[in-house]
């Protein structure tokens, strides 16, 4: 079990070298609006055909959501490949299918309130933002000051950003139908978990041994607290984000 894990990781890892190192070597050639369409269309597509049984809804907002505009700029001809990218701060912005992945597991619904918290989180909200009623975001890179911008560019109303990056702003939410750490972390604390809502549910990263990790979802209810395992994925790690008790 671990050498399969082991090798997933290996070979996402030898994919990004690959894909990253020419991107690099190339003449960078930016998506225009007439591409970014084609491309975002093309990318739901190759979602859609992954065989990994992702949700339909969450893959059609990729279609609308710039993710360009996320990805460090000596990377952005790439963009619309299913692959991690370096985003702000030179940590990565996560393949689109471990995001919609952790989005179809986190389950939003169209009048939910969200706290997504974590590093280079600002595409993820993007695409929450389209699935949701109000979408809180705490982000623990520089892209944040980035983001307010680009946010009003897109026409995206719903997203409130916090001033820094701790999990105690947004004090005048009680609780959130759900919460999304978008990063790997070694434990989850009561900090978080005392945020959600009853019937809501925490999809989040556990940072395990090395290099591995897994995508989890706690899921509450009044007869307690189940967990679900997507398996495993790729987030960039918690640097700064205050979410220990």
């Amino acid at each position: 079990m671990r050498n399969n894990s082991f090798n997933r990781i290996f070979s996402s890892a030898l994919i990004f070298f690959i894909i990253t190192a020419s991107a690099a070597a190339q003449s960078t050639k930016l998506p225009t609006t007439d591409s970014f369409a084609a491309e975002s269309s093309e990318l739901a597509g190759v979602l859609s055909r992954s065989g990994r049984g992702l949700n339909s809804t969450v893959i059609d907002t990729v279609k609308f959501i710039p993710r360009h505009r996320f990805i460090d700029a000596a990377y952005r001809s790439i963009a619309y490949a299913d692959i991690a990218l370096p985003g702000f701060d030179s940590a990565i912005v996560p393949s689109p299918g471990d995001l919609v992945t952790a989005v179809s597991l986190l389950s939003p619904d169209s009048d939910d309130t969200i706290l997504i918290a974590g590093n280079n989180a600002g595409y993820a909200a993007a695409l929450l933002s389209r699935l949701c009623a109000e979408v809180y975001l705490i982000e623990e890179t520089s892209g944040v000051s980035i983001y307010r911008e680009l946010y009003t560019e897109l026409g995206i109303e719903n997203i409130h950003i916090a001033e820094n990056a701790d999990m105690r702003a947004f004090g005048e939410i009680i609780a959130f139908d759900k919460i999304f750490i978008h990063a790997a972390a070694s434990e989850l604390s009561e900090r978080v978990t005392e945020r959600l809502a009853i019937q809501g549910n925490i999809t989040f990263i556990i940072a395990l041994e090395g290099s591995f990790q897994q995508l989890i979802s706690l899921r509450r209810s009044l007869l307690g607290d189940s967990i679900i395992s997507a398996g495993n994925c790729y987030f960039p790690k918690n640097h700064r984000l205050k979410i220990g008790n």
